[in-house]
């Protein structure tokens, strides 16, 4: 009896759910150790009569098994693979299947069964035939996506999940996968990550060690015969945080806005750019003066926007940030270092580089309603060290004077006890000792609103005061009948006449030294002068 094994084999291929290419019809092939004899799935690619010849070959106990070759290999159209038929005979001494060599098959067959079979292999071209999709769905990747962005205290990061985490389960299969990646738009590395970046979303297809990107995502997609299809690939966010720093309470100007008289100073403006200016910190009152080197040097038009290419982490942390050498703040714009922070540079072996770059007038200020105008500065010692305690004896009314102080190392506070002070001990009131503030907004506001009345006296900044926290319950009590205007502040005549310092380390940053040379020049001082404040000459 002859059987040609393969007649009218008719051999499609397609796409499985994982991307394979795999037979499609006849539907099953395996190796041969893994052949079922009972299982009459490896007959079905053979017209009836060759099945009922091969079927009498496995009642006598000759099982017929086909394996492809290659078999492990990532096939492809038009790719040539062999079939090749293997027996497991029962009788036959040696299990090995290959000890029955292919070129004897047939006529191992013809003899021992007598059935004889006019081939044992075949080739053909493998040609793919996929059943399409019933229904393609476009999806958008970023649809409803906005990254978030947070401050590290040197850059910013993205701590959001990434776009459609869901979008691998549509693909149904565990050998391939959707993954994000994100870079900046211009190239440089994401630890530059910075206000005003543009960072770029990319997705790509991970498929049997290959990557596809930009349009090869879909044509791949297609090419396996997935149901999905995407809109977009790639899509550029710009670097915004979910605040913006320089702002406080409802009642407070933005410290970061362009002055009314606002004009462009600078004329070489890619002296500094914006990941050089981030290095500066400094404290609440200073916030204008890098705001303006923003506003001059990179050219922000948006001044709501303004305070995320910086952040001033206030006074003393400020120094911290600089002494500690961390977040690679190299220029510290603030108020005098306080006892507290020369001893920590000391222990730390650093030597602080501290230049005066504006002036201002340090301000004691009580309700508008207080019929006091002026105060010597030994009066204000009196008061702060519990000797005055009621306004009456410094020429108001009759009643209890309730002193409001900072929180230790704030640049006010260091300012108080340096210039106001001197070493005499501070007189903490009972109704405040619960009341250390930690902001001058906060001093501000308490002595604005303490009991209605005209019992309370704090202290600030005048620029602070008139700029960035207008409150019209306040006014100003005068030094010995002398206001802290730019005049009095320049010619030194008002007693309390303070700084603002650039402060560096001995030895820093190269760039640093370069922004405080700025400040200090001619255009750096009239940079100043437009920010609201009183140049140092």
């Amino acid at each position: 009896m002859e059987i040609d094994p393969f007649e009218g084999a008719d051999f499609v291929f397609a796409h499985n759910s994982d991307g394979d290419i795999t037979e499609k019809s006849p539907y099953e092939f395996r190796k041969p150790e893994f052949i079922n004899n009972s299982d009459d799935n490896q007959y079905q690619f053979l017209k009836d009569p060759t099945v009922r010849g091969l079927e009498k070959l496995n009642n006598k106990g000759c099982s017929i098994s086909i394996i492809r070759e290659p078999l492990n290999e990532e096939l492809k159209e038009g790719d040539t693979v062999t079939y090749h038929l293997f027996i497991d005979d029962s009788i036959y001494t040696n299990d090995s299947l290959s000890n029955v060599k292919e070129s004897y098959l047939a006529e191992y067959l013809a003899i021992n069964y007598g059935v004889r079979l006019t081939r044992t292999t075949m080739k053909t071209k493998i040609h793919i035939e996929d059943d399409p999709p019933e229904q393609i769905e476009n999806i958008d990747p970023f649809d409803g996506y906005t990254p978030t962005f947070s401050f590290n205290g040197y850059n910013y990061w993205i701590y959001n999940d990434s776009p459609k985490a869901e979008l691998n389960n549509k693909l149904d299969s565990p050998k391939m996968r959707l993954e994000y990646s994100v870079s900046l738009a211009e190239g440089l590395g994401m630890n530059d990550l910075w206000f005003g970046d543009k960072v770029k979303y990319s997705i790509k297809l991970l498929f049997k060690g290959n990557e596809y990107t930009g349009e090869d995502v879909n044509k791949k997609l297609e090419e396996l015969n997935k149901a999905i299809r995407l809109t977009q690939t790639e899509k550029i966010y710009d670097v915004k945080p979910s605040y913006i720093s320089g702002t406080y309470s409802s009642n407070t100007n933005s410290s970061t806005a362009r002055p009314d008289n606002w004009y462009q100073i600078i004329s070489n403006t890619d002296r500094f750019s914006k990941y050089d200016l981030r290095d500066i910190d400094g404290s609440t009152a200073t916030i204008p003066i890098t705001a303006e080197l923003i506003r001059q040097f990179c050219d922000v038009q948006d001044d709501s926007m303004i305070g995320g290419y910086f952040r001033h982490n206030t006074t003393d942390t400020a120094y911290e940030n600089l002494i500690l050498k961390k977040h690679n703040k190299g220029i510290i714009l603030v108020t005098e270092p306080s006892d507290d922070e020369l001893a920590m540079a000391a222990e730390n072996n650093v030597q602080l580089e501290v230049d005066p770059v504006a002036l201002d007038g340090f301000v004691f200020i009580t309700h508008k309603d207080n019929p006091v105008e002026s105060l010597t500065l030994d009066q204000i010692r009196d008061i702060y060290s519990g000797v005055i305690t009621n306004w009456s004896e410094v020429g108001g009314l009759d009643e209890e004077i309730i002193p409001y102080t900072r929180d230790r190392n704030s640049g006010s506070q260091t300012a108080f006890e340096n210039m106001v002070m001197q070493g005499t001990p501070v007189y903490i009131h009972p109704d405040t000792k619960t009341t250390m503030v930690e902001g001058m907004g906060g001093l501000i506001e308490l002595v604005a609103t303490y009991r209605n009345g005209t019992q309370s006296i704090g202290y600030t900044f005048n620029y602070y005061l008139n700029n960035l926290y207008k409150n019209d319950d306040i006014k100003v009590i005068n030094i010995d009948g002398i206001s802290p205007d730019n005049e009095n502040l320049l010619d030194g005549s008002y007693p309390l006449t303070s700084a603002y310092y650039a402060v560096t380390l001995r030895g820093g940053s190269q760039k640093a030294e370069e922004i405080k040379d700025f400040l200090l020049s001619d255009e750096g001082q009239e940079m100043i002068e437009l920010a609201g404040y009183c140049p140092v000459r």
